[in-house]
């Protein structure tokens, strides 16, 4: 039964972060700023650096394709993004200690590449016209503050559920 906690928490992140958008605004953002919510991504982190790496590649996978599937119209992006967002933390922090403020310096840090990553994919295929000083200004910039705020609230419940979640997995 406890083997279901991990991805039914994260099947919850992954629903909180619709459900975000459209009941909580925020007082530092404008009506043209984007704030967008990544706290999958960062729950994704999060696994990768407090249980394992194959976890959260996993998650990842998983979890990304099920956010393309919802959210978006083009399939794999989220699901690319978010293995490989998972899979170059856990490299970066083979030489690094596994601080929360590290690991979260590197979740905000996979967020910013994220977003770059995905305007890029949309401005290649034609299906934004927003300018990089836009997009910096009115979306990247605001969805990182959204997410480092989100990040310091998540990071001590999650790496005390993520580390009892490690020692069951090492006990079986």
């Amino acid at each position: 039964m406890r083997r279901f906690f991990l991805p039914l928490i994260v099947l919850i992140i992954f629903i909180t972060e619709s459900i975000f958008v459209d009941l909580v605004h925020l007082p530092f953002a404008g009506e043209e700023q984007f704030l967008i919510p990544h706290f999958l991504l960062l729950t994704i982190i999060f696994i990768t650096a407090y249980v394992n790496q194959s976890y959260g590649i996993i998650y990842g996978f998983i979890f990304g394709f099920l956010f393309d599937l919802v959210y978006t119209g083009v399939l794999g992006i989220y699901m690319f993004g978010y293995s490989l967002f998972a899979y170059l933390v856990s490299k970066a922090l083979k030489p690094l200690h596994g601080s929360a403020l590290i690991i979260l310096f590197l979740g905000l840090l996979s967020i910013c590449l994220l977003e770059f990553y995905v305007y890029g994919i949309h401005l290649l295929i034609g299906t934004t016209s927003m300018t990089l000083y836009s997009f910096t200004t009115l979306r990247l910039l605001p969805t990182l503050l959204l997410n480092l705020i989100a990040g310091i609230l998540l990071i001590y419940p999650l790496k005390r559920f993520l580390v009892k979640v490690k020692i069951e997995q090492s006990d079986e």
